[in-house]
């Protein structure tokens, strides 16, 4: 480029910093200053507007992919961005602190869209011919963006191991914070090794989960938090159900903090490590918390306008077909003479069933007089759910394995557009990880909510409700749904079969062997 052309040649300063603290130091001063220093010595026009990645981090190329430097790319390649510009940036690794490979790549790409980079620190020039012909010059640049990629390695390792560190100390039962952010009901305390509930915060806390265990949805709690005027926790305006779902499927409710780990070359794939206990003050205990996930997991009988009202149904939510297993639900002919039946919702529908009516009369006493001995027979649980666990963590590892092959070959320079097959593999074998690893999710949380012992101790709490409430329909459908996944009336045997939810199921007899049809 000539002088001419040089003096009207324009440029643009690129900012960046790892995090936002820097920002309050010196950097963004001398990064500023040095990039009007420059076109000011050579007759550049500076444009007034600099792009600015401030707090993201050039070691997983977030700025290339989401910051500031994507936009100045599109900008270059739609031609807002004339070719011919420059790019100022203090040093290379402000660009990328990627592999080098990954870094040198991109230095090549801007610099083939006609792109002069300057780094300030030391006045070298990067453009097409640099690259080309000084060997040396490229050469430099490699190194540069190799010792920027070891030195954030270096950190993110270190940075990794103080977080291994802390967790075991925790682990072991000292007394230490990892950070000082924690859930939205908790303020840290004074001392600095701990967190408090926010009294107002917590009482929230604590009535959201007991109006989920009324039966009450997610949306019905949010509108109802709305309407009181119950504050929301951070900076919102309102109550969103998202962040009441939240709440009430967090474990730090009970106590316990799940902290996750990543590799460092790859964060956004998080893993929940083990769950550390006691680490939080409790707003509720851990059985009101297995209490909603176990409702979670059963069909609530009323929905909506209908969710305040009193149950007729005693199984409510519960009640299965034995020949398509869907949901059977109360028809009532007149029910001041008694003529209230269970029947299959899909063959009302006419959706394909055999339309079958059980006589509601008989049912809802044979629970009543019988559930008390069924409690007592409550089985031990599913003994094969550790294998089955242990076989979709080995199908998992498998899986990721693979994953971790293609992507390392397309790291090391395999295209995928040159081999469509690969990137059909690479979608299938994606999909495959999420949905193992939501399967693994669902087993680990039957695991803790629905063992041995707790389904004895819900067994329990059934029995006493029976017992002490024996009128309140609602309340005993409530527990019989934490203790059961379905109930099925088998009219051709005349048994309730009862599907305990840790595994396994109990019959009762409710009459002898018959069913009726009735036309409705």
């Amino acid at each position: 480029m000539t002088d001419k052309q040089k003096a009207h040649a324009k440029a643009y300063s690129y900012l960046r910093f790892s995090t936002p603290e820097q920002m309050k130091g010196d950097s963004f001063r001398r990064q500023t200053s040095l990039a009007q220093q420059y076109a000011e010595r050579h007759g550049l026009e500076l444009d007034e507007h600099s792009f600015e990645d401030l707090g993201i981090s050039a070691y997983q190329g977030r700025n290339q992919e989401a910051g500031a430097l994507k936009m100045f790319l599109i900008a270059v390649e739609e031609g807002i961005i004339e070719r011919g510009s420059y790019l100022l940036v203090e040093s290379l690794d402000r660009i990328s602190r990627q592999s080098a490979r990954k870094a040198s790549s991109l230095l090549g790409d801007i610099c083939d869209m006609g792109i002069t980079v300057v780094t300030l620190f030391d006045g070298k020039l990067y453009d097409q011919e640099t690259l080309d012909r000084d060997p040396v010059a490229f050469i430099m640049a490699v190194l540069i963006f190799m010792r920027a990629n070891e030195e954030s390695a270096t950190k993110a390792r270190r940075l990794r191991s103080v977080w291994e560190g802390k967790r075991k100390r925790i682990a072991a039962g000292e007394s230490i914070r990892l950070t000082s952010r924690g859930p939205q009901w908790l303020r840290p305390t004074v001392d600095g090794l701990s967190f408090e509930i926010i009294p107002e915060r917590g009482a929230v806390v604590r009535r959201i989960f007991s109006m989920a265990l009324d039966g009450i949805g997610k949306q019905s709690i949010t509108e109802k938090l709305n309407t009181d005027g119950v504050p929301v926790f951070g900076r919102g305006q309102h109550w969103h159900t998202s962040y009441v779902d939240k709440i009430l499927n967090n474990p730090a409710t009970y106590g316990t903090l799940v902290p996750f780990t990543s590799q460092p070359e790859k964060k956004a794939d998080r893993k929940a490590c083990d769950p550390i206990e006691g680490y939080f003050p409790a707003v509720i205990d851990r059985e009101t918390f297995e209490r909603f996930q176990s409702l979670k997991a059963s069909k609530a009988p009323r929905r909506g306008r209908h969710s305040q009202q009193p149950l007729k149904n005693i199984l409510g939510g519960l009640a299965t077909c034995p020949l398509c297993d869907g949901i059977m639900t109360r028809v009532s002919k007149n029910e001041a003479k008694g003529w209230v039946y269970l029947a299959c919702q899909r063959a009302k529908q006419g959706a394909g069933c055999s339309y079958n009516a059980v006589r509601y009369d008989l049912i809802e006493p044979a629970i009543r007089n019988q559930l008390l001995h069924l409690i007592d027979d409550c089985p031990s649980g599913d003994d094969s759910l550790d294998d089955k666990i242990q076989q979709v963590r080995s199908n998992l590892e498998g899986v990721e394995g693979a994953l971790s092959n293609i992507l390392e070959s397309i790291e090391n320079g395999l295209n995928p557009k040159e081999y469509p097959t690969i990137g059909e593999r690479l979608a299938d074998i994606q999909n495959e990880r999420d949905t193992l690893q939501g399967v693994l999710s669902e087993l680990l949380q039957r695991q803790t909510t629905f063992s041995g012992d707790m389904a004895t101790r819900r067994a329990t709490k059934l029995g006493k409700t029976i017992q002490e409430h024996p009128d309140d329909r609602t309340m005993i459908n409530s527990h019989m749904r934490e203790c059961f996944s379905k109930v099925v009336i088998d009219f051709l045997s005349g048994d309730l079969v009862f599907h305990w939810k840790h595994g396994g199921e109990t019959r009762l007899m409710y009459k002898e062997p018959a069913f009726e049809s009735v036309d409705l």
